[in-house]
This record gives structure tokens, sequence and C-alpha cells, in this order.
């Protein structure tokens, strides 16, 4: 069984007069988050955060960094694990905003690391963001369709975290199914160590599995292995509506400028699905798939045709 705790919270911010995003919304907020955050956290200035003693216990660290052994068995040779926050934005293009709306999904331990980010996100909004310093509030928070904002200065995080799960081993039938699904954000997959502009249906079971797989196993449980799924080859891609784009991201950290691209529209899923399969989209739906997801990248929307 796989199963995964998270919590999807929502942000509505207020901006301090019109905001001009030149890079998606969701770009500027997880640099300034995460600027705030390593200078809420980081006690030990002097250390790289991959062999500071404190990076186990810190906030920055494991959801900002997410540091792996070279020796670890989820993602063998990789030195990152996914990281454990994902931030979405309402819109994800460039463009200019009075107000945002954003999500925070917050998975296995970064749950209880919320309030950090809730006074990250405060501390970027009474300093301003882009280069016009444009300040925001954080008008409200809310998580299980209720508000958590209690004042200012502090949070409700006594609910309990919803639950993805997936059982492989299930024998139920394939069910018959057309789906439409949407990119809502930029799909980037890479296959044999190139990003994909066309895809296939056996790719992108894949790109599905690796991820619930890799989140699961690190922070939530999976009881199964990389070669635990085999796409049945019953389903395909009958109208492939989706395009390139890309989208320019300034590394602060790195101090390069980066595309980050991916496959933007929809997609017509047809064929004979498990239960498992299924599942598997509910996940990407949540937790996004593809490379970058921590920026809002690979977040898609499906609906079933006709049911």
């Amino acid at each position: 069984m796989m199963r995964l705790l998270y919590k999807k919270v929502a942000f509505k911010l207020e901006f301090n007069g019109k905001a001009r995003f030149l890079a998606p919304p969701a770009f500027v907020v997880r640099s300034v988050m995460g600027l705030h955050l390593r200078r809420i956290c980081c006690i030990a200035h002097g250390s790289v955060c991959g062999s500071c003693m404190f990076s186990s216990a810190c906030a920055y660290g494991f959801a900002f960094e997410s540091i792996a052994p070279r020796s670890n068995e989820v993602l063998a040779g990789r030195d990152r694990f996914p990281h454990p926050v994902i931030i979405e934005t309402e819109h994800f293009l460039p463009g200019e905003y009075d107000a945002l709306n954003l999500n925070l999904v917050c998975m296995g331990q970064a749950v209880k690391y919320l309030p950090y980010f809730y006074y990250a996100l405060k501390k970027a909004g009474e300093l301003g963001v882009l280069r016009e310093r444009v300040s925001f509030l954080i008008k409200d928070v809310v998580y299980g369709g209720a508000s958590i904002l209690l004042d200012r200065e502090s949070l409700d995080t006594g609910a309990e975290p919803d639950l993805w799960e997936a059982d492989l081993s299930s024998d139920d039938k394939p069910e018959q199914r057309e789906l439409l699904v949407r990119a809502d954000s930029p799909l980037r997959l890479k296959i044999d160590g190139r990003y994909v502009k066309s895809l296939e249906a056996g790719d992108f079971a894949a790109s599905l599995f690796r991820r619930a797989l890799a989140l699961c196993s690190q922070y939530g449980s999976a009881g199964i292995n990389s070669g635990g799924y085999q796409f049945s080859g019953k389903w395909h891609i009958i109208n492939d509506n989706l395009v390139w784009r890309d989208f320019e991201h300034y590394s602060a950290r790195q101090r390069v400028s980066m595309q980050l691209g991916g496959l933007m529209g929809d997609m017509v899923l047809s064929g004979e699905f498990t239960s498992f399969e299924r599942a598997l989209l509910r996940f990407a739906g949540i937790f996004h798939t593809g490379k970058n997801a921590n920026f809002g990248l690979g977040r898609i929307s499906v609906w079933e045709k006709g049911i």
C-alpha cells in the first residue's frame, strides 16, 4: 500500500498596488519564501546545507534543500530528494496582479513546518517582492474549507492532514475510461536523459509512478520498489494538444538564468485503466508530476468524459 499524508493550504495575498510579474508568480513566490525561510532558520551561517549538522532538523534544509545521502535507496546516486513542498498559484502565467491566490502542498513531515512557511511568506510581504518591492498582506489562510489564520502572528495547525493512498496489489478489473488531462503548468518529463516534447502513454504512466514512488518512499510509505508497476499498454493518448512553452527563471543562489519549460495544453487518454492507474492520476493532480514540481510545474487536472 502506498500512502502519503499531506496538507494543501490556500493563501490569499493582496498587493499594495499592481504587481507586474515578468516570470510565473510561482517562481517568484518560491524564491522569496526560500530566502526568508533561510534567514529565519539558519544558525550556522558559515556552513553549507549539505554538510550542516542542523540540516535534519531545519525547516529550510528539509523543504528547500532536501539533501539525500548518495547511498539512498529511493533515488540511487542522486544527492537531492524531490522537495516535500509544492507552490501553486491560481494563475501560472506572468502578468499584472493586485491579488494572488496560491497553494502550499506540504507532504509528510513538512506539514509540521507550516508555521515557518507562513512566517517566511509574511516577511516577504512586509519587505516587498519584485524589482519595485511591492508589499503584500496575507489576507487569509484556508485549509479544509475553513480559515486557520487566528491573527497576523499565528495559525491553527490542529486539523488532521489528508491522506492519499493506493494499492497496487488490488486485482480489480480494469475499467474503460476516456479522460481529459489538462497541463495547468508546464509538464516537464525527462526520458533517457532528454526532455520530451511529444508524449507517449507509456512514458507518461512511468513518470506518474516514479514520482509517486519517490515521494511516498521518502515522506510516506511505499511498500513496493521501482519494478512494482509495469504499464499495461491498454490505454493510449488519442488527442494531443500539448505544446512546449519556455519560461525564464533567475536563480539568485546560482546567479544564473535558466529556462524552465514544458508541455502545456491538454490531451485525451482512452482505454482500460486499473484503479491503481486512476489513483496515480489523482496523485499527480495533488502533487504534480515530472521535473521541477517544487516550482509549480507539472500540475494537471483530470476529468472523466461521459461519466
